[in-house]
């Protein structure tokens, strides 16, 4: 797994590798540095994986060694939770890039980010159903929210593997754009966000996710609780530059 951080850009490239532990424990460590780090205003995800190299999947990290259960039933996936709750928790803007195939745990990953672009010659899906396996990471709650009941079924019940038009058509992707043209796309849809009112963005996040699960007059009173308590700072330099007619310079604050 690579990392690297270009300006304001964090990427967390997973190689085309099955995730194994070590891999799953990094991300989580690259999840909550670019969290803490102010200069950080964008986190991609390079999420093209097979998935969990799940027969093989190393080392039981230490910090969870009171976790692990014995017996033959083998341990939960508490370090992939632990993933899946950081970038949950991530307010600020992610992008996952789908370059090649996204299968299983890896799609976990890429459904967790805010907007997800696509290669054509990518394909999404979960394979785990089909390896007798039960997927309890997080895309069981996730998918059907994305797409609904009935295409999430079809996903995780069949395995079946998507290509990325058909992804894009049931709304798993929000864009599709030829292999040729993928990384000049990926690099300006990441600079374009990465210079947005990211603070603004987060401020949304920060609605629509816990309301989700709210009844309607709980998430208005939510809305309007959010709105009070956090200031966009960004606010004064977009009305600033509406009333000059000029492109606003945001600073993610």
């Amino acid at each position: 797994m690579d990392i690297r951080k270009r300006d304001a850009i964090t990427t967390v490239d997973f190689g085309g590798q099955l995730l194994n532990y070590a891999a799953i424990e990094a991300l989580r460590e690259a999840v909550l540095e670019a969290h803490a780090d102010e200069t950080v205003r964008l986190l991609v995800l390079e999420c093209s994986s097979g998935g969990d190299d799940w027969t093989n999947m190393g080392d039981w990290p230490a910090r969870l060694a009171h976790r692990r259960p014995a017996g033959s039933h083998g341990p939960g996936p508490l370090p992939e939770q632990d993933v899946v709750r950081a970038l949950r928790a991530f307010m600020k803007p992610t992008l996952a890039l789908v370059r090649k195939d996204t299968l299983g745990l890896a799609l976990d990953f890429a459904c967790l980010c805010d907007l997800r672009l696509a290669s054509a010659a990518a394909q999404l899906g979960d394979p785990r159903v089909r390896q007798g396996r039960a997927a309890a990471t997080g895309i069981a709650y996730l998918l059907p929210k994305l797409i609904g009941q009935s295409q999430a079924m079809r996903v995780m019940l069949l395995g079946e593997t998507l290509n990325a038009q058909e992804a894009r058509r049931i709304g798993l992707v929000h864009e599709v754009v030829e292999a040729k043209a993928f990384d000049a796309r990926a690099a300006e849809l990441a600079d374009q966000i990465a210079g947005m009112a990211t603070r603004a963005w987060e401020i949304h996040k920060m609605q629509v996710l816990p309301q989700l699960d709210l009844p309607f007059e709980a998430a208005m009173t939510h809305s309007l609780g959010v709105r009070q308590t956090h200031v966009i700072e960004d606010r004064v330099e977009g009305m600033r530059a509406w009333r000059e007619r000029r492109e606003p310079r945001f600073r993610g604050r």
